[in-house]
């Protein structure tokens, strides 16, 4: 094959790469506003008191069961949990507007900063998918995976609200934040390795290595904007 061939199929195998991302993104949308119509907003809760028990208890175990679920059981908890990431930031945005006299409230870095978590899930779900090209899955099973794996993000945020009360309480809620940090990018480990059915843990690693590094090759571009990931 001459290098004329060469090129002519790297231009092809990307123009079929984008089609299909495109035809994804469309079928996430699709699905998306459907189950957005159809959901169970206490029936999710139960579901996920039980997903946040098994998740802490058999992280590893509980990956795995979200990853070999065909059904995808779990894309409405992945939506609440999108859902309240962006709630919580606003609501914390309102509260510091009446109980601060020297804050100003600037509709347009609220919205930049309400558009921060999902485009964190969604970004590192397109990666996770165009990346996985062996193990091919659906973008709502990516974007399913790193919700979950972000629900430790999510609870930091909620401790972030009882420095309401006591600035103080920075001294232990800063600690616990950081933790479960960490519990977070162990947790997407496992879906990257759960994903990309890499039984080998070094292999896995270097794909994880690799996922982390366009993602925050991707946070850098969206720090012009204003947008942190």
């Amino acid at each position: 094959m001459d290098e004329n061939e060469k090129v002519n199929e790297q231009n092809e195998q990307q123009v079929n790469n984008d089609g299909e991302l495109k035809k994804q993104a469309a079928e996430t949308l699709k699905e998306t506003k459907e189950q957005m119509k159809n959901i169970n907003f206490k029936e999710e809760a139960q579901k996920g008191k039980g997903l946040l028990s098994k998740l802490f208890g058999k992280p590893v175990e509980t990956i795995k069961e979200i990853v070999d679920d065909n059904k995808n059981q779990f894309y409405k908890t992945a939506l609440i949990i999108i859902i309240a990431w962006v709630v919580l930031i606003l609501l914390s945005k309102i509260i510091d507007f009446i109980i601060y006299d020297y804050y100003k409230f600037n509709v347009l870095a609220t919205i930049k900063l309400m558009l921060s978590p999902v485009l964190k899930i969604l970004v590192m779900a397109i990666i996770i998918h165009v990346l996985n090209k062996d193990n091919k899955q659906s973008l709502t099973k990516s974007i399913t995976t790193v919700s979950i794996a972000k629900i430790p993000v999510v609870i930091s945020v909620v401790l972030g609200y009882l420095t309401y009360i006591s600035s103080n309480i920075r001294y232990v809620t800063n600690p616990i934040t950081s933790l479960l940090s960490v519990i977070s990018t162990v947790l997407m480990f496992f879906v990257v390795k759960e994903m990309f059915k890499e039984e080998d843990n070094e292999k896995a690693l270097k794909v994880f290595i690799k996922v982390e590094v366009i993602y925050y090759i991707a946070a850098f571009a969206f720090s012009f904007l204003g947008i942190a990931l």
